[in-house]
């Protein structure tokens, strides 16, 4: 029987972002982010070609921003040219492979990255095959405009961000002020506190179609100082190891 996946593998997704297909993972991201940006129908005053653009953007970095989905992807493109037949989303291929043209089997490519699921000599469906969660629209991107133009992360209906400050007020503690969608925050930064560490701001993320409110998650990114003449960096020496005995001592 016919296997069902959700992306058409006779569409170019590298070709949709314009890059190679042996790009790496971080050149992808980079590619969909700068295309995004520029096609966002928030900042295209109603283009309608730009929109196009954008959901065709959206769906290829849907592929291949899943590593899962892009072995499958380079998988299938490699083998033999599938044809495809269905509507979107219920996709099935036929492979020319040797033996001549037949279904394509998933089952048996899923095989090969998840060991140990044979039976009867065939890989079984994993899990998650099964039971697939429903997909995102293209439309519901994983980014969203804050109040000063800038763009944030979403993951779910959260929405993510960086604040930058200065070694002494990472130690000494300060208030930066946080772009969100609906304005600027003040943000209180304890002394103290780490690189990577996350302040989260309750309600100031996306509603969702069930009416829950995310949260805005702030991270704070230290910036190590650079060019510090001798004498400042004999200072630095003398804190780091003054800091270093208290923590010892505590």
């Amino acid at each position: 029987m016919p296997q069902q996946i959700d992306f058409d593998p006779n569409v170019d997704y590298y070709k949709a972002l314009g890059v190679d297909a042996k790009a790496s993972d971080a050149e992808i991201k980079k590619a969909y982010r700068t295309l995004a940006k520029t096609n966002h129908p928030d900042s295209t005053g109603g283009d309608k070609k730009k929109e196009s653009r954008f959901k065709d953007i959206s769906n290829a970095y849907d592929v291949l921003g899943d590593p899962k989905k892009k072995a499958l992807y380079d998988q299938i493109r490699a083998g033999g040219g599938p044809r495809m037949s269905g509507g979107p989303g219920q996709y099935t291929y036929t492979s020319s492979g040797p033996g001549g043209p037949g279904v394509f089997d998933l089952g048996d490519l899923f095989g090969q990255f998840f060991a140990g699921a044979q039976a009867s000599g065939r890989a079984q469906r994993p899990p998650y095959e099964r039971e697939r969660p429903p997909r995102r629209e293209p439309d519901e991107i994983k980014q969203v405009k804050a109040s000063d133009g800038t763009w944030l992360r979403v993951e779910g209906s959260d929405i993510h961000s960086d604040v930058r400050i200065s070694f002494d007020r990472a130690i000494l503690g300060t208030v930066a002020t946080v772009v969100t969608v609906d304005g600027k925050v003040e943000v209180k930064i304890p002394g103290g506190t780490s690189s990577g560490k996350r302040l989260r701001l309750r309600g100031k993320g996306m509603t969702d179609r069930a009416g829950h409110t995310g949260d805005h998650l702030v991270t704070v990114q230290i910036d190590v100082p650079t060019g510090l003449d001798d004498d400042a960096k004999k200072q630095l020496i003398q804190l780091v190891t003054r800091l270093r005995k208290r923590e010892q001592n505590d």
